[in-house]
């Protein structure tokens, strides 16, 4: 049997027309891409560029019981790259319920990422350098990071696949009942049992894969969708809209609905055969209501967004009519002491400096009164206003004693009832 893990990891990145011939990853040797296709596309083939990952993943990464046969890394034109591992285990996972065959397959993924993200994090950074990866758009919070070039393991999603004749595992009962492609059976959303031999060649197994595989891609789109735009709105709710830019994140959302849309076409360019499982597995994985929550999440983004470059030209607005006043009051003070100098060119000096002292007074006044914010003047006027409430009941309570004892009535007593007579 063989163990297929395909993550998918979004850069938004564009591809080169010519394909570098090596590309030397610091620490870890050398690599030397290969130009491939997506080869269940039946119109308009679309390009990739092949990674051999094998040697350099497998000096650094041992799993126990675990043999990796294989590691490439497919980088998709649609700015996603897909890493390949294809597994061998000691022990026989035919033997293995569903349960336990996913509980294995979740350890194994994540002892995996955990060991290999240095790897990954060095080759991605060498392919930048390299030309062979460019224009990678990251998500603004990780933009703000600095890093050129880091892998964005929040936003990946991976599927598993098991390769081996007749797998003796039925589909999950919470899963529909569809119509995937030959010897393909969905057992869990992101889980497919294959009927095929296992000892098959690498690129004719990834090509029987590529269906599923573009549907987790376009869902790790999706996922960087979701997290950048939570990512924002917490920036905005906290108060920070200088940091966020407001045009970096259009250009990240041009190219992630660019990339999504470039690999949503697969659903019209593929093999028919291909099609059946490319439809059945993004059913699986809901990939149409992520999509539905993107879009709601990404429109109430952008609406945020308006209202804060909004507020943020307001805020502008009247600090540039505060300043047109101050500068206003500067004249006035300068028109005035030239008048003054004019209308009493024989006065005692003393008389001069009470003029200027005036005039520079009455200018400063004007300017603390143009400069101090209103919101600050508006808060002492609120802090005043509980003082005059209290005041102005403890007039109408007087003003209600007076009018009862006028009438004799009884008072009210303390505690606010009405005095009771004594009836006896």
């Amino acid at each position: 049997m063989l163990h297929l893990q395909a993550r998918a990891y979004p850069l938004h990145h564009h591809t080169p027309d010519v394909v570098p011939e090596r590309v030397e990853v610091p620490g870890f040797g050398e690599l030397r891409p290969v130009a491939g296709a997506l080869r269940s596309l039946a119109y308009n083939p679309d390009g990739t560029i092949e990674l051999d990952l094998t040697a350099v993943v497998g000096a650094v990464v041992a799993l126990p019981g675990t043999e990796i046969a294989a590691c490439r890394a497919r980088i998709l034109t649609a700015g996603t790259v897909l890493v390949v591992y294809a597994l061998r285990h000691a022990r026989d996972l035919r033997a293995l319920d569903l349960a336990e065959l996913d509980a294995l397959d979740a350890a194994t993924n994540r002892a995996l990422r955990e060991a290999d993200a240095a790897v990954l994090t060095a080759v991605l950074a060498a392919s930048v350098g390299a030309g062979l990866v460019q224009d990678v758009a990251l998500r603004p919070d990780l933009a703000l990071g600095g890093g050129g070039a880091p892998v964005d393991r929040q936003s990946a999603r991976y599927n598993c696949h098991f390769v081996t004749r007749e797998p003796p595992w039925a589909a999950d009962a919470r899963v529909p009942s569809l119509a995937a492609g030959p010897g393909c059976r969905i057992l869990l959303p992101y889980t497919y049992a294959w009927d095929r031999d296992p000892d098959t060649a690498l690129d004719e197994l990834l090509t029987m894969t590529e269906p599923a595989d573009i549907a987790v891609a376009q869902q790790s789109l999706l996922v960087g969708a979701l997290i950048a735009g939570r990512w924002v709105l917490a920036d905005l709710a906290r108060g920070r809209q200088e940091g966020t830019d407001v045009h970096g994140f259009r250009r990240f959302l041009d190219g992630l609905w660019a990339d999504f849309h470039h690999l949503d076409g697969y659903r019209i360019e593929s093999v028919q055969t291909h099609r059946a499982s490319y439809l059945a597995a993004r059913q699986v994985i809901g990939l149409d209501d992520t999509q539905e929550r993107a879009d709601k999440l990404l429109g109430y983004v952008s609406n945020s967004l308006i209202a804060a470059s909004s507020q943020r030209a307001e805020e502008l607005d009247t600090r540039l009519n505060r300043l047109a006043a101050a500068l206003a009051v500067v004249s006035a003070a300068s028109f005035g002491l030239d008048i003054a100098v004019f209308v009493l060119p024989k006065v005692s000096l003393e008389t001069k400096l009470g003029v200027v002292a005036g005039l520079i007074g009455m200018a400063v006044s004007c300017l603390m009164a143009v400069i101090v914010p209103r919101a600050r003047r508006g808060a002492a006027r609120t802090a005043r206003l509980p003082f005059a409430a209290r005041r102005a009941a403890r007039r109408a309570a007087r003003a209600a004693s007076a009018a009862v004892a006028s009438a004799g009535m009884p008072a009210a007593e303390p505690g606010g009832a009405a005095a009771v007579p004594n009836e006896g």
